[in-house]
């Protein structure tokens, strides 16, 4: 009887923290002070009702917070060495690894070698990516993958 393969472990994913929150606000300050500086100035030179100045300040404010998901990434400095990576992801083989040899990733293919020279892996074991060189996955038996 087939026994069932657990599901793959996808590589962690990286959520924004306090520091790149204080890094995002420290850099809006700049133009805040500006825009502060010059709806004060505007609402000074001409005749506004007292509250408009401070309505469009919120509403950029409110602009900085709303866009915060979207772009914290980038405000990120220590960001994942290979951008979007595979690295720590777990795949199966698909065409024996001795040393190299094809590999299903997320439902992709992939070129892929063993990264101890020696050793082969038959089709249908998992393994865990270890590190990419160009477009070729070093790869490496997944722990608790019994040999057959």
């Amino acid at each position: 009887m087939k026994q069932a393969k657990p599901p793959l472990r996808a590589a962690p994913r990286r959520t924004w923290t306090l520091r790149i929150l204080m890094r995002y606000a420290v850099l809006q300050i700049p133009a805040l002070a500006l825009l502060t500086a010059g709806m004060l100035l505007v609402g000074h030179w001409w005749d506004l009702p007292a509250v408009l100045p401070w309505l469009i300040i919120g509403g950029w404010l409110l602009k900085d917070v709303l866009l915060f998901p979207l772009v914290w990434r980038s405000y990120d400095p220590d960001p994942q060495p290979h951008g979007n990576t595979l690295i720590g992801c777990e795949g199966e083989v698909v065409r024996a690894l001795t040393p190299q040899g094809m590999v299903r990733v997320h439902d992709e293919l992939w070129q892929a070698r063993l990264k101890d020279q020696g050793d082969c892996l038959p089709s249908g074991r998992r393994v865990l990516v270890s590190a990419m060189e160009g477009l070729t996955l070093i790869v490496d038996e997944a722990p608790g993958e019994k040999p057959s």
